[in-house]
């Protein structure tokens, strides 16, 4: 947009000169004929720059339509200020082809271009040719400036996208440490709570369990002593009712402590040699079939790794109306895991079914390159939360 501006600023200005130049039919076809030659330089500059930018380096017809540009462009220009040593009052544009010369980088014209007003300078025009000549040369220093602006240009738009890139890379980098470090908590809360339980389970549930039998060894012995036996009793239910509430509160710290999204996610970030993703989109995922999801993603990791040296998987849980869906894809060779055909496959076969679901295996479909297990497992009322 610049040079456009700078170009129609010299034709403004080679207007005036006119009136310089001697009477002549060229003086009325100068104007025409400087729109002409700028108008087809600025045309075949950008067709040039386009066709470098979008032709494939193979293609021959972008190749010599290429050749013919760097031809046609300096041909132009030559040919203009050729006939302006013929026809003095062409020299009122002789600036204008001089930026074109210089904003174009065309050869040897961009000093060349002061021999075009000899002829003017000799046909007596010499005022002519002075001002067209001190015109000329401010109009190379303006596409020399010019120049440099878009260069400048260009390279702060490099910069600013170099900086955006930094940016976004920044901000997926620092999201990606966030999810890191909301996963690494949530696994050490539920670590806390299932060693909490466990904690509960093994001291305090094994001392409630150890006096629920002294009681009732103390009433067997006092069977005689209705009284005794009857307070003895009291207490008995009592420690009975407290055994079943610790057993009821472990139960539901352990199923807390259970976060299939979690486990998942941490298994396949933990697994040797494997580099995994996980897409998790399931809100009310029952615990049996939780269960089965984490058992198979287990066995298929280890499968991949071990039978077709897989060293990237892809995890996927999908919740529909009607099913859970489980999709796991590696880039190993998933002939050699179908010909052993291993109890591993059995075994995640039965955990599908078991849940009345279904099961496959098998390999990418081309041109990919990898293996696949899919299950399926139905929201029935067996395995509704």
């Amino acid at each position: 947009m610049d040079r456009i501006v700078d170009e129609i600023v010299l034709f403004g200005l080679g207007l005036p000169l006119l009136l310089l130049a001697p009477a002549a039919p060229a003086a009325v076809a100068a104007p025409l004929l400087a729109l002409i030659a700028t108008g087809a330089l600025e045309l075949l500059d950008r067709g040039e720059g386009g066709a470098q930018r979008q032709a494939p380096a193979s293609a021959a017809s972008p190749v010599r339509a290429a050749r013919f540009i760097r031809v046609a462009r300096p041909a132009i220009a030559a040919a203009y200020l050729i006939a302006a040593l013929a026809a003095p009052a062409l020299a009122a544009f002789v600036p204008l082809l001089a930026y074109a010369a210089v904003a174009q980088n065309l050869g040897p014209l961009r000093f060349l271009w002061p021999a075009a007003l000899l002829g003017t300078a000799v046909s007596g025009s010499a005022a002519l040719a002075a001002t067209a000549l001190l015109l000329g040369a401010l109009a190379c220093l303006a596409a020399r400036r010019t120049a440099k602006v878009q260069a400048e240009r260009a390279s702060l738009r490099q910069w600013r996208d170099a900086v955006q890139e930094d940016r976004l890379a920044l901000t997926e980098r620092a999201r990606d440490l966030a999810e890191r470090q909301d996963l690494e908590v949530s696994c050490a809360v539920l670590a806390e709570r299932a060693r909490i339980a466990r904690e509960i389970h093994d001291n305090v549930g094994h001392l409630l369990t150890r006096s629920v039998l002294q009681m009732e060894a103390l009433a067997v012995t006092h069977e005689d002593d209705p009284a005794l036996a009857e307070e003895l009793a009291a207490v008995g239910a009592t420690l009975h009712e407290a055994l079943g509430t610790v057993r009821a509160s472990v139960h539901d710290l352990h199923d807390e402590a259970f976060d299939p999204q979690t486990t998942l996610a941490e298994l396949i970030r933990e697994f040797p040699g494997i580099i995994g993703t996980l897409a998790f989109e399931a809100e009310s995922l029952p615990r049996p079939v939780a269960l089965a999801v984490v058992a198979i993603v287990r066995e298929a990791l280890a499968n991949a790794r071990t039978h077709g040296r897989a060293t990237s998987v892809a995890v996927s849980l999908l919740e529909f109306p009607g099913f859970y869906q489980l999709a796991i894809e590696d880039n190993g060779r998933a002939a050699n895991l179908v010909g052993e055909g291993g109890l591993g496959l059995a075994s995640m076969e039965e955990r599908a079914t078991a849940l009345g679901g279904t099961f496959s295996f098998g390999p990418l479909p081309p041109p990919r390159a990898g293996s696949r297990v899919f299950a399926t497992f139905p929201k029935t009322q067996e395995v509704r939360p």
